[in-house]
């Protein structure tokens, strides 16, 4: 596509989300273009119907809802400055505190000057009584201004705080998630790797598999992203039921997987291997809108066994370059399915 052609289609695309967001009049800021450009592609179906649901002349804040529920970068940023905002405003409202402490004070003491007048007699008169009394009025009025001023105060900082509590868990709930199957994502994997190198974890030997769906690219060309998005899908499914309790799945990049299988050597890598080629060979079947069916699903898989890398990062590098050696061979009849870091013939199946 020469640059002409591209500026145009990009010029076609920005003209067709504008014409939506004032369909729905959504305000013109540069996150709400974000997030209306992504619906439209269409690349993830769950984001779309959440965004074609929103009613017209929705609120920003059921728009910036689902911007951060779906982690788009200018919704994530938005997030971190109202939690800075709000601990501003917390910061503000120890001054107001303090404001309202020293009133109290102020009107105990005037309190006391009173009591004492009183009990001295130098009020003698009840106009100097009724001056001391006016006085207190006056004092307790502003008093009980300034407490029912910081109550409200107090609690829609709560309310705030809470919102912005709930906001900060849902993102990062949805930082360690997979936006288009829901799995866990290479945040999260890292994460998990971590914890199996951690000085205090029990060391049990463990199996990293990156599995790549070797022709998810092609299947997106021929058949566009939608159906690129519904293959991933089905094809997390299929590997939810082929891992146990313990296992550990991950969507770690646009055409791979992670898995993490725990009390596993070299010699269970091969089942486990058997298995997941197997699963979608035998599952991941798509009807093609009366046009037959899709091509055949191939997948490649590396593994690193945990007992032979040191560190998070060693035991990824040593899954990716078995994944590698497989690419490395083309994807002609003949070639490895599954290869496994340290085995000299990187071959499982």
């Amino acid at each position: 596509m020469s640059a002409d052609n591209a500026r145009q289609s990009r010029d076609r695309s920005l003209a067709v989300v504008a014409q939506q967001m004032a369909k729905q009049d959504v305000a013109g800021l540069p996150r709400n273009y974000t997030l209306f450009h992504e619906a439209l592609s269409g690349s993830d179906p769950a984001l779309t119907r959440d965004v074609a649901t929103l009613p017209a002349g929705a609120t920003q804040a059921q728009i910036d809802e689902i911007g951060l529920r779906y982690q788009l970068p200018g919704f994530v940023v938005l997030s971190i400055a109202n939690r800075d905002e709000e601990t501003r405003r917390v910061l503000d409202l120890v001054g107001t505190i303090a404001q309202a402490t020293l009133k109290k004070q102020n009107f105990v003491r005037a309190l006391e000057t009173a009591a004492e007048s009183l009990r001295s007699g130098s009020a003698s008169g009840l106009a100097d009584i009724q001056a001391e009394l006016d006085h207190l009025q006056a004092n307790l009025s502003e008093t009980l201004s300034a407490e029912i001023g910081l109550t409200k105060s107090l609690e829609l900082a709560a309310d705030r705080l809470l919102m912005s509590s709930n906001l900060a868990e849902a993102a990062r709930t949805n930082s360690l998630s997979d936006r288009l199957t829901g799995l866990p994502n290479h945040v999260a994997l890292a994460e998990k790797l971590g914890l199996l190198y951690a000085p205090s974890a029990e060391h049990r030997p463990a199996a990293l598999f990156v599995v790549r769906l070797v022709d998810l690219g092609e299947m997106a060309q021929t058949y566009g992203q939608v159906t690129a998005g519904r293959i991933v899908k089905r094809a997390a499914a299929i590997f939810r039921k082929a891992i146990k309790k313990n296992d550990f799945l991950a969507r770690t990049a646009t055409d791979s997987f992670a898995f993490l299988f725990e009390d596993v050597d070299r010699s269970g890598a091969k089942a486990i291997a058997d298995r997941l080629v197997a699963s979608i060979a035998d599952s991941l079947v798509f009807a093609g809108s009366g046009e037959g069916h899709y091509p055949h699903m191939r997948l490649s898989i590396g593994v690193a066994l945990s007992t032979e890398a040191f560190s998070p990062q060693q035991i990824k590098l040593h899954a990716a370059t078995a994944l590698e050696s497989l690419r490395a061979q083309g994807s002609g009849a003949g070639t490895d399915t599954v290869a496994i870091f340290g085995d000299p013939s990187r071959r499982v199946s």
